[in-house]
């Protein structure tokens, strides 16, 4: 039985280039592939791909998709289909983080 639990574990020290890890992610911003990290998570919430936005809360944290997520929320007016669709993931994302925390003792 897979254990999708432990998948939410952040990083446990920031790299200050992390230009390894959006290779895995290729697309994102095409236009300049050193653009800050800010640029491509705002990239990727704004496909919205579930596995992508799981991917980049291993590496930096639910809390910086969220944080990202307020200041898209904040520059653009997006759908409101769209902006329920991005909650519900970034809800489920926080949820598998609080239950690994919770299931390690934290």
């Amino acid at each position: 039985m897979p254990a999708p639990v432990t998948a939410i574990k952040t990083s446990a020290s920031p790299a200050p280039n992390r230009r390894a890890f959006w290779d895995r992610h290729p697309g994102l911003v095409w236009s300049n592939r050193h653009a800050p990290d800010d640029a491509f998570i705002s990239a990727a919430l704004r496909k919205n791909r579930f596995l992508q936005l799981l991917d980049i809360a291993k590496e930096f944290g639910p809390a910086r998709l969220r944080q990202q997520w307020q200041r898209e929320l904040a520059e653009d007016d997006q759908p409101a289909w769209f902006v329920a669709k991005v909650e519900e993931n970034l809800d489920i994302i926080e949820q598998a983080k609080a239950h690994a925390d919770s299931a390690a003792g934290n």
